[in-house]
């Protein structure tokens, strides 16, 4: 590593999730010459080299940036990022580490589990002392796609082929899973929903699949389906949710993200008898992107191509 200094500046509006001490203190220990400030404590903007953002800058933020190399943000997705007032020619870094993958791909096998397991109308039988057992469908006879074929729905998908399931994922190109079967393009989005027991949602955020989970969406899928989305909270319509639970078109739904976070006292789905919700955590170690951004300012400090760039094209 070159030993010039490396300048990070980190915007830390989510202490709950990331703790900015130990980002600091990880990063000095494997970078030298690190320089490591926090906003607001920018210091002079001209010599900062990478930012790290975990939600939407402020328009001007990064006026005065005139050596930024990198911008990394600490979330799945960059609908947060406005990109009209982005820095042109700056590339946009996401996390990619294979423990954020895990804890959703957990996410999803558990949230599917403890649904083909009656896990919650055991939790009531329990509660009156009534022992009645409860047969679970068959898993070579459950159906289940996978919408998003990337590092963390392909995985999910494999394991639940691994388990048995009879295994789909659709995507916008065609991907290739052994024993799995590939939908891509909005033309085979219904054949992929078609009758199918569990759809997942693990899509990024983009023009294409905002609102994509709507009531023609739910009508596709078999009476009795189960929703999980770990994906993004606009990729579902709420009120066609709750009328698709409401009409019995579908079976419950178990949801980790919201279109407006966190999700307001009023929103019926807080009560609704057939809804699941967790607050954004089927990813929460985001400390494991330190390693990542520590070989991220490797490659800034001796001038070497930057691994995991967003296409601002496709918006992921």
């Amino acid at each position: 590593m070159s030993d010039e200094p490396i300048t990070v500046l980190m915007v830390n509006e989510y202490p709950d999730y990331i703790d900015a001490q130990v980002w600091a203190a990880e990063l000095e220990r494997r970078v030298p010459q690190l320089k490591f400030r926090l906003w607001p404590d920018a210091g002079d903007k001209s010599d900062i080299d990478i930012v790290l953002v975990d939600k939407g800058a402020n328009p001007g933020f990064f006026d005065a940036m005139t050596g930024l190399s990198a911008v990394v943000y600490l979330g799945a997705g960059v609908e947060g990022i406005d990109l009209q007032s982005f820095p042109k020619g700056v590339p946009l870094i996401r996390l990619a580490t294979r423990e954020q993958a895990s804890e959703v791909v957990q996410y999803t096998v558990l949230r599917v589990s403890c649904q083909q397991r009656h896990v919650a109308a055991y939790m009531s039988l329990q509660a009156r002392k009534l022992w009645s057992p409860i047969a679970p469908r068959k898993i070579s006879e459950t159906r289940i796609v996978v919408l998003g074929a990337g590092r963390i729905g392909g995985w999910a998908a494999k394991l639940f082929a691994d388990l048995g399931y009879d295994t789909a994922v659709w995507s916008r190109h065609q991907k290739t899973f052994p024993g799995i079967h590939s939908y891509f393009g909005r033309a085979q989005l219904a054949d992929a929903l078609t009758s199918r027991d569990y759809v997942i949602c693990s899509l990024p955020l983009t023009g294409d699949t905002r609102g994509i989970l709507n009531s023609s969406a739910f009508q596709k899928m078999k009476q009795g389906a189960y929703l999980v989305n770990v994906g993004r909270g606009a990729h579902v319509n709420e009120d066609d949710l709750i009328r698709a639970l409401d009409e019995g078109q579908l079976s419950g739904a178990c949801l980790d993200v919201f279109e407006r976070e966190p999700l307001e006292t009023s929103s019926p789905l807080w009560t609704h008898p057939r809804v699941t919700i967790t607050p954004h955590v089927a990813s929460f170690w985001v400390d494991s992107g330190i390693d990542q951004v520590a070989d991220l300012c490797g490659q800034v400090a001796r001038g070497e191509p930057l691994s995991n760039k967003i296409d601002f094209e496709q918006g992921y």
